[in-house]
C-alpha cells in the first residue's frame, strides 16, 4: 500500500502551528522565528516532505518551467546547448522540459501544445528544418508566453533570437582550404530553405569570390534530407570530369562519407582532396584522418538564450534582442 504524500497542512497539525507559518519557513521568509524555521524544516526532513508544485504554481500563477523543442537531441550541438540552459535556469530557480520534433514541423507543433498546455512559463525553439510557418509561435506569443529562438530562427516573426554567425564560419572554412592549396572546392550544402544552410553556403561563395576563383555551379550540391541523400549528391560529385581538389561540407556527418568514399576509391586526404565539416561532432576527432571542423559556441548559445528568455518572463518585457556568436575553426589531419 502506498504512503500518503505529506502535505504543509501535516505539517502544521503536527507542529500545531497554521498553514501559512509553516509555508513561509519553507520559502525561507525572512520574518519567521528562526526555531520555528528549524522545526519545520526538521520535521519536513523527517517526514520526506516534498512541495506540491502544481499548487504552488497555481497559487503564484507560475510554473517556473521552460519548455524546449529542439530538432535531435542526440545531436553533440544540442546536448551542448541544453547543459547551458540548465546552467542558466538553476540560477535563477527554473526547470526544463525538453522534447525533441525529429525534423517534423507536424511533431514540433503537437509537442509546442502540449508544452503550453502545462502552462510553461517561457519557450525555447530551435525549428525543425522543414518549418517555415509562423502561426504556431504566434499562437504561443498571443498566449502570454515569451518565444526565444535559438541557433535555428524564422525570419518572419518578432522575436528574441541567440544564434552563431554561420557566414563567418563557413568562410573560415573555405578560406582555410584555399590557403591550404585547394582550388576547385566544392559544397556539399544542407536545404535550400534552411537558414543555416544558405548563411553557410553564402560564406562558401565569398570566400571564393574574395580569392578570385570561380564559383562553380556544379560544385553547389544540396541535400534535402542528410540521411538519405548525402551520399548520392558525393558520387554525383566525384562523377564529374573535373573534380575538385577541396569540400566544404555543411555538417561533419557527410564530410566523414566524403572521407570514406575518397579513401574507397583511392583518394589520399588530405593530399589529393581535403575536407572540411561543421559542428566538430565527437566523432571528428576519431575518423581517420582527423577532421578539421568548425566549433560552434553551443553551450554558450543554449545559456544565452535561457537568461534572455528568463529576463522576459521576469520583467514581462516585450523588447526583442538579436545576439549573434561567433564560432571558431579547428584545424586536423583532414586538411
Amino acid at each position: 500500500m502506498l504512503n500518503k504524500q505529506v502535505t504543509i497542512k501535516d505539517l502544521a497539525r503536527k507542529l500545531r502551528l497554521s498553514v501559512s507559518t509553516v509555508s513561509r519557513a519553507l520559502r525561507d521568509v525572512q520574518d519567521i522565528n528562526p526555531e520555528t524555521k528549524k522545526q519545520v524544516l526538521a520535521l519536513a526532513q523527517e517526514l520526506n516532505y516534498e512541495p506540491n508544485f502544481i499548487a504552488r504554481s497555481l497559487v503564484n500563477k507560475q510554473t517556473k518551467v521552460i519548455g524546449v523543442v529542439l530538432p535531435v537531441i542526440a545531436a553533440r550541438y544540442f546536448a551542448n546547448a541544453l547543459s547551458g540552459m540548465m546552467e542558466a535556469a538553476d540560477a535563477k530557480g527554473y526547470h526544463i522540459m525538453f522534447c525533441q520534433s525529429d525534423e517534423s514541423p507536424e511533431k514540433e507543433a503537437i509537442r509546442i501544445k502540449k508544452l503550453v498546455s502545462i502552462r510553461i512559463d517561457g519557450l525555447l525553439v530551435s525549428v525543425s528544418k522543414s518549418t517555415s510557418d509562423v502561426e504556431t509561435f504566434r499562437k504561443v506569443q498571443q498566449r502570454g508566453i515569451p518565444v526565444v529562438f535559438f541557433d535555428r530562427a524564422l525570419e518572419d516573426i518578432e522575436a528574441t533570437k541567440v544564434t552563431v554567425n554561420q557566414h563567418e564560419g563557413a568562410f573560415l572554412a573555405v578560406e582555410h582550404l584555399i590557403q591550404r592549396g585547394s582550388t576547385k572546392i566544392a559544397h556539399i550544402a544542407g536545404p535550400k530553405h534552411l537558414s543555416i544552410a544558405i548563411d553557410r553556403m553564402n560564406g562558401y561563395i565569398d570566400a571564393l569570390k574574395k580569392y578570385n576563383l570561380p564559383v562553380n555551379n556544379e560544385y553547389i550540391l544540396h541535400c534535402e534530407d542528410f540521411q538519405f541523400d548525402a551520399m548520392e549528391k558525393i558520387h554525383a560529385l566525384f562523377n564529374l570530369d573535373d573534380k575538385p581538389n577541396g569540400i566544404f561540407a555543411v555538417n561533419d556527418s557527410i564530410a566523414i562519407l566524403c572521407i570514406k568514399y575518397l579513401k574507397e576509391l583511392g583518394y589520399r586526404v588530405p593530399e589529393d582532396v581535403a575536407v572540411v565539416g561543421y559542428n566538430n561532432d565527437p566523432v571528428s576527432e576519431v575518423v581517420y584522418p582527423p577532421l578539421t571542423t568548425v566549433m560552434q559556441p553551443s553551450f554558450e548559445v543554449g545559456k544565452l538564450a535561457t537568461q534572455l528568455l528568463i529576463d522576459e518572463i521576469e520583467q514581462k518585457s516585450s523588447t526583442f534582442h538579436q545576439k549573434v556568436l561567433s564560432s571558431e575553426l579547428i584545424v586536423r589531419s583532414s586538411t
